[in-house]
């Protein structure tokens, strides 16, 4: 995939300057490693959040690891069993599935064990780029940047992405950022499209990298709004 990158190196360094001194509570250090039957429950949680608010997802989490908190557990459920546990977080027929597919799959292929590698992360049902890249750095630790639709519209903006294709916008991001800024880039991003790159009316004026930004006050068409949301849920 050809993933030209749409800033320049002196461009990347001033954006993570700033970023990273507007929001110090999120270091640049290497975050430890979950432990394996957190890495399980990590990863269950992280396809239950698709598309799902935090607080409808924390009580789905809650309702559901209540029944079971391993693979061998997961798949003694029904799948009406996890629906119901599940229902708080939304598209419960998918997820349930997904949950009960992808414990089998841990079972048979990984000795029930959650994969580190990427690839083999997106090879689980239900798992895709996001939800590999958030496992990837918030499970296992690893310098990944997972591109949701915040991250995704802030990068869009900034004219970092060229086009509205999430794959490349992920992998382009991921490849261009220098190693020494890796580790705090995702929560960086994420806080400022959030709080300043909204996805109306950003605000422009509290921005520290608008230098470096292409399209202010610029939104991302209607048209492909929910065609994007849909391709950076998973």
């Amino acid at each position: 995939m050809n993933c030209t990158p749409m800033k320049n190196n002196n461009e990347i360094q001033y954006l993570y300057e700033k970023l990273s001194a507007r929001y110090p509570k999120y270091t640049n250090r290497k975050p430890k490693a979950k432990i394996y039957s957190q890495a399980y429950t990590s990863l269950i949680g992280v396809m239950l959040s698709a598309q799902s608010q935090d607080k409808r997802t924390a009580i789905a989490c809650k309702q559901l690891f209540q029944l079971a908190t391993t693979p061998e557990e997961m798949i003694k459920l029904s799948q009406q069993e996890i629906i119901d546990a599940i229902r708080p977080a939304g598209l419960h027929n998918a997820k349930s599935k997904n949950i009960l597919a992808t414990s089998h799959m841990l079972l048979d292929k990984f000795d029930g064990i959650v994969p580190r590698t990427q690839k083999e992360l997106m090879s689980l049902p239900g798992v895709g780029r996001k939800s590999s890249d958030i496992v990837m750095r918030f499970v296992f630790g690893q310098p990944h940047i997972a591109v949701d639709t915040h991250v995704f519209r802030m990068l869009w903006r900034l004219g970092w992405a060229d086009s509205l294709d999430e794959g490349k916008a992920s992998i382009t991001v991921n490849k261009t950022t220098p190693d020494k800024w890796k580790y705090g880039a995702h929560m960086w991003l994420i806080t400022h499209a959030k709080k300043v790159c909204v996805s109306r009316s950003p605000v422009c004026g509290n921005c520290v990298i608008l230098n470096v930004c292409d399209k202010k006050n610029v939104n991302i068409p209607k048209s492909k709004l929910r065609e994007v949301i849909k391709n950076v849920a998973r």
